[in-house]
This record gives structure tokens, C-alpha cells and sequence, in this order.
């Protein structure tokens, strides 16, 4: 009997802990980006939470294509300007400086009317037990946080930036932790080092700029009668997710309410693919080449000249070719090829049968590339893709070519050297095992601390006191003025002392030697 009654206490103490740790939670996330990969990664969290039992509701510009359980969708379309601004890195080079005031502009618009839409006015006067952000170039509506009086997490899609580490204080070690617009570095020298210090000079630049034209934003929204200033609320953040990993991004210091989660989207266990293409994949007799330019990039924008080498070099591969195409065809397309409109791309890089991933070099695929042990030629177009193909370069899994010199032998000679030497797809397996080599996957790691801030009231105990210093603290130069500023009182100090010293000492040495004088007289 007492062994069943302790059998009995040990399952209610389980079945109690387990529903400790799934109550279910109100959680609002606000993810206005226009980029559609990076809304992707905040609905597979949010699918996750609802599957565990929380109420979630999801405010971005895409739909899921199925609805799902506990899930709430409000669906507010961008304006066009960020595909036009795609579309136009396909058809000649740009400065991506240039174009950040224009992009800036546009996503904050966007971000702007979402929150004034009137199906998000509808809901300003629910309650929430958290708030997510989707981050990306638009931090005003960190205001939410506040406004239903809620911890705040803020998601990003990439990896650690200047305004990710300000959330929450974190330092971005420039002198050893290489920018993600330079990519992985083996050995950070002076010349790296001097590169690293431009480019974060750069981007606090440009971060300050974005502060600036964001606060009108924040002020027009979470007026000063009734919320925290713009400047508070930045550092009020209790967890920031990164959709990276050290294995592919490199080790650096992060403080505890900062998590990597690289990787998110992609599922441990792949989902069923369509028929047609399912059958396209098993039946490939000597493997499958994907081609695809990310969700903002649209194959069917490229400038025909572009596409005409794509496909005279992939047309007359023995590999099958998936091709993500916007549009119903490719004209003079090739026995080979079968086009989508849209691919499941985790799913796809699962398969066995695909060999070779020709990719833009963004950084959610070249995640489920790595994981998915599948080899990479990348065609980088804009942003932080040339130091992400950069990186695959340098590890050994892949290579990359010039858009903006794109010839059928710059793009065939690489594409041949990856199919037929066995070295990459070894490389890229012994990374894959780095990679998926966690205690807990992406999707977990990120639900249990956004629980963990659930259950602790935001976890102010996580909140690092550096956040609250500001740069001329953080790098001690007010510590350091002062030090100077009494070394020099010193010196001033002892040098009027020995001033005096020496004159008294001169003003008696010359009485005595006068003294000396008048007894010889």
C-alpha cells in the first residue's frame, strides 16, 4: 500500500508540475515586417504556442495557408514598396546605404498601419499576458509592452546586432566578435578588427538615424500623458530571440536574457510534401537541384538575360530542377524543370534526393541547408547575403558566383565542381551534426524562456544594469575622464607644490649665501 500511495504522490506531483508549465497564456505578436521569411520564423513560434495550449494572436502582413487552433489571425497587407525595391536588385547593382531611407520609410508606414488598422484597434482593448515583437526596422511598437501592461520579447530574425544588444544592454565585443556583414571570421587581426570597428561605427550611424525617425512614430502612437518615453521602453525588453546559432554564426557573450534559437523554422520531423512533388523528388534517378531566391527575390523578376544562362546551364543537367516561379510558366522551360509558385523549402532541403541548394544566400536558407546536409552554391543579390555565402566559401560546403557578372561559365563551372566532388557534401554533414547537436531544439529552447518570462512577471531579475548606461558609460570613458581629470589635478597639485618648495629652498639659499657674504665684509 505505501508503495502505491508513493506511486500516487509521484504522479500528482508530475501531473501538477506539467500543468505548471502549460497554463495557458494570452500572447499578442506584432510582426509588420514585409519580408515574408521573417514573419515565417514568428508563426512557426506562434503554431508552437498554440499547440501548447496559449491563446496566441498574430498581427503580420501573410496568412498561414491553414488555420490552426488557438491561433487568431489579423491580416494587414504592406504596401509594394520593398518588392519593387527587390525587384530592382535583379535588374542592376545598387548601394544598399541608399536605399535604407526608402526601405526604412516603407516598413515603418507599414508597421504604422498596422497598428492603426481598424481590425488591431479592435483588439487594443483585450488583455495580454505577453508581447511579442517581430523585429525589423521598426522598434516603436515595443510601446505595446506598456500599453497592455505585459512582458515584451522582442524576435529577430537574424543574428546579434548593435540594436538587438541594446535591448537589453548586451555587449557586441567589436574587438573579437566579427559583424554579420562580415561574416565569420577564423582569426580577427588588425585589418578584420579595423573592418569590424568601420562597419559597427556604420551601423551605430545608422541605428541612431533610425532612432530619430522613429520616435514621431512612438509619440503619434504612445503619447507622453500616458506611456513610458521611447528611450525607456527600448531598454524594457525581458527576452530577445535570435535566429542564429554559434555553430554557423561563431561563438560571442551573451547575457542571460538573450537566447539563440537559429534555426526556428525548421521542423525536427518534415511535413508531408505535395504529391506532384514528392513524386518528382523520389523518381529522380540522379538527384534533384532546388532553385530559389527567397520569398522578397522573385525568380520571375529576373532580367531575361539572367534567366536565359539559368536555364541553358540547368537545362542540360542530368539532375532534376525544382524552380520556385512566381508566375504560371517559364517560357522555353526545359524538360527537366518543375516550377512552383511556392515551396515548402524545409521540407524540400529534407529530402534525400536534393543535391544541390542554388540559393540568394539569405540566412533562413543557408540555416536549413546546413541542417538538412544539402550543399549550397550561392547567388548573393543585397544585404548580409555575400558574407552568409561567404561564409559556406570558407567552411567548405559550397560556393558562390557573381550576380552582377553572371556568365554560363561563371555559373556552370562551380555548379559542376560542387555535383561531382564528394568533398562539400561531406563537409556540410560533419556541420549539420554541429548544427542539430543541442539539448533542446529551436522551437523548445524558444518556448520554454518565453514561458519562463510568463511565469516570472517578465523576469526582472534578468535585466541586466548595463542597459540603463549609456555609450560614454559602457565603454568607461566617464570613468576614465575623471581618473584623467585628477592625475592632471595631481600633477598641477605637486608641480605648484615643488614650485614652492623649490623657491623657498632657492629664497634660503640665498639668504645664507648673503649672510656669508656680510661676515666676510
Amino acid at each position: 500500500m505505501r508503495g502505491i500511495g508513493g506511486l500516487l504522490i509521484l504522479l500528482l506531483t508530475l501531473a501538477i508540475s506539467i500543468r505548471e508549465g502549460v497554463d495557458s497564456a494570452k500572447i499578442l505578436c506584432v510582426f509588420p515586417s514585409p519580408g515574408r521569411s521573417h514573419v515565417l520564423v514568428g508563426q512557426v513560434l506562434l503554431k508552437a504556442l498554440a499547440e501548447r495550449g496559449h491563446q496566441v494572436t498574430m498581427v503580420s502582413p501573410f496568412k498561414l495557408s491553414k488555420p490552426v487552433p488557438n491561433y487568431r489571425e489579423i491580416y494587414v497587407p504592406p504596401d509594394d514598396t520593398v518588392s519593387k525595391m527587390t525587384k530592382s536588385f535583379l535588374e542592376k547593382k545598387h548601394n544598399i546605404l541608399k536605399g535604407i531611407p526608402t526601405m526604412m520609410r516603407s516598413v515603418l508606414n507599414t508597421a504604422n498601419n498596422t497598428i492603426n488598422d481598424p481590425q488591431f484597434l479592435a483588439i487594443k482593448n483585450e488583455q495580454f499576458d505577453l508581447v511579442i515583437t517581430g523585429l525589423f526596422m521598426a522598434d516603436f511598437i515595443l510601446g505595446f509592452g506598456p500599453h497592455f501592461n505585459a512582458p515584451t520579447v522582442a524576435l529577430w530574425s537574424a543574428g546579434q546586432a548593435k540594436f538587438t544588444s541594446d535591448l537589453v544592454g548586451n555587449p557586441r565585443a567589436v574587438d573579437a566578435v566579427p559583424h554579420i556583414m562580415l561574416g565569420q571570421q577564423e582569426h580577427m587581426g588588425f585589418m578584420n578588427r579595423l573592418k569590424n570597428l568601420l562597419i559597427a561605427t556604420a551601423e551605430n550611424l545608422i541605428v541612431e538615424y533610425a532612432v530619430w525617425n522613429q520616435q514621431p512614430y512612438y509619440d503619434f502612437n504612445f503619447p507622453a500623458d500616458k506611456y513610458p518615453s521611447y528611450k525607456d521602453v527600448r531598454k524594457n525588453v525581458s527576452l530577445v530571440l535570435l535566429n542564429t546559432h554559434f555553430s554557423s554564426s561563431g561563438p560571442r557573450p551573451y547575457i542571460q536574457n538573450i537566447v539563440e534559437v537559429g534555426g526556428l523554422q525548421i521542423k525536427n520531423k518534415p511535413d508531408p510534401l505535395p504529391e506532384d512533388i514528392q513524386k518528382w523528388l523520389d523518381e529522380a534517378e540522379h538527384g534533384v537541384i532546388y532553385f530559389c531566391l527567397g520569398s522578397n527575390l522573385k525568380s520571375s523578376d529576373l532580367p531575361p538575360e539572367k534567366l536565359r544562362i539559368f536555364l541553358n546551364v540547368l537545362g542540360k543537367q542530368k539532375q532534376r530542377i525544382l524552380f520556385k516561379w512566381e508566375t504560371d510558366s517559364i517560357p522555353n522551360q526545359p524538360k527537366n524543370f518543375l516550377t512552383k509558385k511556392w515551396l515548402p523549402q524545409d521540407d524540400v532541403l529534407a529530402h534525400k534526393n536534393v543535391v544541390l541548394f542554388v540559393a540568394h544566400g539569405g540566412l533562413g536558407g543557408m540555416a536549413e541547408a546546413r541542417f538538412h546536409a544539402v550543399p549550397v552554391l550561392g547567388i548573393p543579390i543585397f544585404a548580409e547575403q555575400s558574407s552568409n555565402v561567404l561564409v559556406v566559401e570558407r567552411e567548405g560546403w559550397g560556393k558562390g558566383i557573381d550576380y552582377e557578372v553572371l556568365t554560363e561559365a561563371s555559373f556552370e563551372d562551380p555548379l559542376v565542381e560542387i555535383l561531382t566532388n564528394p568533398e562539400y557534401r561531406q563537409k556540410v554533414k560533419e556541420l549539420s551534426e554541429l548544427y542539430r547537436d543541442r539539448p533542446q531544439t529551436a522551437v523548445d529552447t524558444a518556448i520554454y524562456w518565453i514561458e519562463y518570462v510568463i511565469r516570472h512577471k517578465g523576469a526582472p531579475h534578468m535585466h541586466y544594469q548595463g542597459a540603463e548606461l549609456n555609450f560614454f558609460q559602457q565603454q568607461m570613458l566617464d570613468v576614465v575622464a575623471a581618473l584623467l581629470v585628477i592625475v592632471y589635478l595631481l600633477f598641477k597639485l605637486l608641480k605648484f607644490v615643488f614650485k614652492k618648495l623649490t623657491t623657498l629652498i632657492c629664497r634660503r639659499g640665498t639668504k645664507q649665501k648673503e649672510g656669508k657674504k656680510r661676515k666676510t665684509a
